[in-house]
């Protein structure tokens, strides 16, 4: 009988040590992994402000709106203004800029990475759903809520029920940043401007809008317009 016992005694504690070698090399896998994940998906800019980037379709995007404030040989930019010149909103709204920084040669985006195109936002929507009939219209574009897909939030509202599990589907996490008009900031927590690489006209530059207001009946939708070069949007940078 005591052979027995102490029998079942060793058979427990091989089994408990076989069950915590196990756990511990789990977790220690558990934990490679979501450190390779964190360090996955991260780009510098030239003056070391980090991003995390997002696969859509085939290109590679910035997560987040641009904060730099040097173009890539170091030379100042013109614009960069933080929304309401308040510090505490710059990680969430980044930088808003305008054309003339958006297109200068020097480059505002990290190494590697260029301003979006109006072509590269082209891409981006026939990716998420907009039909290729509407990619090259001027004006509001998209079925079924297609721009939720892209915003970092979209509440629902008195006229208007989202489906919440496609609030950002993408991670692309665009944000109501709002735009800067000379001196004044404008529609911040309305709407988000992002201005395209692509010249328009002497005065006009391609641009892409989201709009985030309960009283905006285009909320589910992205606008293609030209819009004045001299208005502080904010900007985009896609892989090369």
């Amino acid at each position: 009988m005591k052979t027995l016992i102490y029998m079942i005694g060793i058979s427990m504690i091989m089994t408990t040590s076989l069950v915590r070698s196990s756990t511990e090399e789990l977790n220690s896998s558990l934990e490679t992994q979501l450190k390779d994940k964190s360090s996955d998906g991260k780009v510098l800019d030239s003056e070391g402000n980090e991003y995390r980037t997002v696969i859509i379709g085939n290109q590679t995007w910035l997560a987040e709106n641009l904060r730099v404030t040097k173009f890539q040989d170091g030379s100042k930019v013109s614009t960069g203004f933080i929304p309401d010149d308040d510090e505490s909103l710059l990680t969430k709204y980044g930088r808003l800029y305008n054309w003339k920084d958006v297109s200068d040669k020097r480059n505002l985006c990290p190494d590697g990475w260029r301003v979006a195109s109006d072509e590269d936002w082209q891409e981006l929507e026939k990716s998420i759903g907009i039909e290729e009939l509407e990619l090259n219209t001027l004006g509001w574009r998209g079925k079924d809520d297609t721009a939720i897909t892209l915003k970092a939030h979209q509440p629902d509202t008195l006229f208007k029920q989202f489906d919440q599990s496609m609030v950002n589907k993408y991670n692309f996490s665009a944000t109501p940043a709002g735009v800067k008009l000379g001196n004044w900031y404008i529609t911040q927590g309305m709407y988000t401007e992002f201005w395209t690489s692509t010249n328009a006209s002497e005065k006009e530059a391609l641009a892409r809008t989201l709009a985030y207001s309960w009283w905006n009946s285009h909320k589910g939708e992205i606008r293609r317009a030209t819009l004045n070069k001299s208005y502080m949007f904010s900007v985009r940078c896609v892989k090369d």
